[in-house]
């Protein structure tokens, strides 16, 4: 009872800091994995801010997308999509007398795969073999994969500056590790060897995937053939 009352008056003044402080932004909370971001859910006035305290005194880092909103958190939603100035975001995590979790996205992206690959309510799930993955970053055949969602957006940054990944064979191509943060997705994880293509043109090759109640974290390589 108490906790309900004190979150309804932190969002109220959330609300009020973000009507002094915030832009204009939309809000979607996705239905469809192949239309996300289609129609608005609701709009309101937000601001980002990497330091908690909200003291504006420097941007988000370029290699930590994680940052603070300030909004009215009344009717907002662990994965919601948040447009403000030009930038995506998604909400990663809610908490009580908190400002909410989110991620400055820097990439656009669509996932590939079997037919039902990745759903978590088994609908046209098939029962096949993906192909084998090797240390070039290639997954075998790709001509029977479907794209599963598109239009998500996502963080990717290079996860190993240093080490790289390959077979050990000297003059082999070694490929860099990349690192994905998605947003918690409608009925459906990513999962290793689906392919991800970005905005860009860019295709990766998940090898390594991490769901949480934050969203999906993932590791890629470039798709090189």
């Amino acid at each position: 009872m108490y906790q309900a009352l004190v979150q309804q008056k932190v969002a109220s003044g959330y609300a009020n800091a973000a009507l002094r402080l915030g832009a204009t932004t939309a809000q979607y909370r996705p239905g469809s994995l192949t239309a996300p971001m289609t129609t608005a859910y609701a709009t309101m006035l937000a601001a980002f801010n990497a330091d908690k305290a909200f003291g504006f005194q420097a941007p988000a880092l370029w290699d930590k997308p994680a940052v603070f909103g300030l909004f009215d958190t009344t009717d907002v939603q662990s994965g919601d999509l948040l447009t403000c100035a030009g930038e995506n975001y998604f909400v990663a995590r809610l908490e009580p007398f908190r400002p909410p979790l989110c991620m400055l996205c820097n990439r656009v992206v669509s996932l590939s795969g079997q037919l039902g690959q990745g759903s978590t309510n088994g609908n046209g799930a098939v029962c096949t073999d993906v192909g084998a993955s090797d240390d070039y970053g290639t997954a075998g055949d790709t001509t029977d994969q479907t794209t599963l969602a598109s239009g998500w957006p996502a963080f990717i940054q290079i996860k190993n500056r240093k080490d790289t990944v390959g077979d050990g064979i000297p003059g082999s191509i070694k490929a860099s590790e990349y690192e994905m943060f998605l947003p918690l997705m409608p009925d459906f994880i990513p999962t290793v060897q689906m392919a991800v293509t970005t905005d860009l043109g860019t295709t990766y090759t998940i090898s390594a995937v991490e769901p949480s109640q934050y969203g999906n974290r993932c590791l890629m390589s470039v798709r090189q053939v």
